[in-house]
């Protein structure tokens, strides 16, 4: 199947501002990375997500700081995360 061919998700934007399509099989994959990390930690800072999550990606072809960043914030706009500051520091949690 061609890329152009496969399924593709809207993400959201938790301001309401544009935001990407990508693939349903990245979105899923960087989505459960993520709430895998987040399960293990029960709060994590986003610096961390960023270091931590891509080591649960395998065969992953696309960069995934962009990625993770793009879906953590459709996740905070679906609700699914929470995002909080401490020690001036960005965190997600689930709500």
């Amino acid at each position: 199947m061609k890329k152009r061919d496969e399924e593709q998700i809207q993400l959201q934007h938790p301001e309401g501002k544009n935001a990407a399509k990508i693939l349903k099989r990245r979105y899923d994959a960087i989505r459960l990375a993520i709430l895998e990390e987040v399960d293990a930690a029960g709060e994590i800072s986003f610096m961390d997500l960023i270091e931590r999550a891509p080591k649960r990606l395998s065969h992953f072809d696309g960069k995934t700081e962009w990625y993770i960043t793009a879906v953590k914030l459709d996740m905070e706009a679906r609700g699914e995360l929470e995002r909080f500051e401490q020690q001036g520091r960005q965190y997600i949690k689930k709500p």
